[in-house]
C-alpha cells in the first residue's frame, strides 16, 4: 500500500513539474524582413502562393496577412530562409552615385528610411534645359550616395532662367536608403538655398 501512494505521489509530483517548466519555456519566433530591409520577430502560421499568416511575437494571437511582394523573406527559427522578393533597391557606396534612382512616386520609398533633404542645382556650363536638367541630375546623385541613400523622392523640380539665359535646373527631394539614421539624430537638411527665379 505504501508503494503505491508513494509512486502516485512521484507521478503527481512529475506533473506539476512537468506543467511549470512549459508555462515558463518562451516560444522562438521567426524573422519576417519587409522590403527595405525592416525586420520584426513573428510565429508564422502559413506561408501561401500570395500572402504569407503570421502574429506579432508581443501577441502570438493575432493574425497579421501580409502579401508576399512585401516581404523580402522569413528567417525561420530552425534557420531556413525562403526569399519571397528580391529587394530593388540595395546599399549604395558613396562612388556608386550613378545606382542612385530618382522618383516622383512616394510608393518606390515604401518601407525604406529617410535619410536627408538635398538640392542640386546643375552647372552653368549647359547649353540646353535637357543638359541642365541631367547636371543637376547627376549633382542630386551624388549628394544622395554621399547621405548614404539609394533612392530620392523629388518634392520640386523647376527650370530656372529667362529667355537668352544659361539654362539652369534646380531639384530638391528626400534621400532615403534601406537603414535607418543612428539614434538620435535628426535627419539632415542640406544648406544650400533654393536659388530665387529670375522674372
Amino acid at each position: 500500500m505504501k508503494n503505491i501512494l508513494l509512486f502516485v505521489l512521484v507521478i503527481a509530483v512529475g506533473n506539476v513539474f512537468g506543467q511549470a517548466t512549459k508555462t515558463t519555456q518562451k516560444l522562438v519566433p521567426d524573422t519576417v524582413i519587409k522590403m527595405g530591409g525592416r525586420k520584426f520577430p513573428a510565429f508564422i502560421k502559413q506561408v501561401g502562393g500570395d500572402f504569407i499568416t503570421y502574429s506579432f511575437e508581443t501577441k502570438p494571437d493575432s493574425i497579421i496577412r501580409a502579401q508576399r511582394k512585401d516581404l523580402e523573406k522569413v528567417i525561420f527559427k530552425n534557420g531556413r530562409v525562403e526569399i519571397f522578393s528580391k529587394p530593388a533597391v540595395q546599399m549604395i557606396e558613396e562612388g556608386q552615385w550613378e545606382a542612385v534612382l530618382i522618383t516622383h512616386k512616394a510608393n518606390d520609398v515604401s518601407g525604406l528610411y529617410k535619410r536627408a533633404f538635398i538640392t542640386a542645382k546643375s552647372t552653368g556650363s549647359a547649353r540646353s534645359k535637357k543638359a541642365a536638367q541631367e547636371s543637376a541630375t547627376i549633382r542630386l546623385q551624388k549628394k544622395a550616395a554621399g547621405k548614404g541613400g539609394s533612392i530620392v523622392l523629388i518634392s520640386n523640380e523647376e527650370a530656372i532662367g529667362a529667355y537668352g539665359d544659361i539654362p539652369t535646373f534646380y531639384m530638391e527631394g528626400y534621400v532615403y536608403g534601406t537603414t535607418p539614421l543612428e539614434k538620435g539624430t535628426d535627419v539632415m537638411v542640406d544648406k544650400d538655398s533654393k536659388p530665387k527665379q529670375k522674372k
